[in-house]
């Protein structure tokens, strides 16, 4: 599963850099950019792909092992990952773990112990709600 990782290395780089440019499609005032309607589940996968794949480049530029890219890279993907402190940023907490374990980035005790920690972040957060 790394190596799927490694294969979109390209197609990552050109979702995380490519940002529309076409402003005529924009509503409203002209000079305004245009919205960016990306979801955060989104935009955090991508970030941590874009990590990962740095990280490994970086590893590999610098003529480290393959074993010591690949953990390198893995801790770049951790580090990247968003906090769960809200309910949008726990489903995308949830997305990296599952596209980390997807990739062999976590193994399964980890995967699970963050799943764990991501239902936790899920019931205090209805606690709260509950008491407003």
């Amino acid at each position: 599963m790394r190596l799927a990782l490694l294969a979109h290395r390209a197609a990552v780089r050109i979702e995380a850099n490519g940002a529309p440019t076409d402003r005529s499609s924009s509503v409203g005032c002209s000079n305004a950019p245009p919205r960016d309607r990306t979801s955060r589940t989104d935009k955090a996968l991508t970030y941590c792909k874009a990590e990962w794949s740095a990280a490994y480049e970086l590893a590999q530029s610098k003529g480290l092992t393959a074993a010591r890219a690949l953990r390198m890279a893995s801790v770049a993907y951790k580090l990247a990952m968003p906090k769960m402190d809200s309910l949008p940023t726990i489903r995308a907490a949830i997305a990296c773990i599952a596209q980390g374990i997807t990739l062999e980035v976590f193994d399964g005790r980890d995967g699970s112990q963050l799943l764990y920690a991501a239902q936790v972040a899920l019931s205090v957060l209805h606690q709260k709600e509950r008491k407003k």
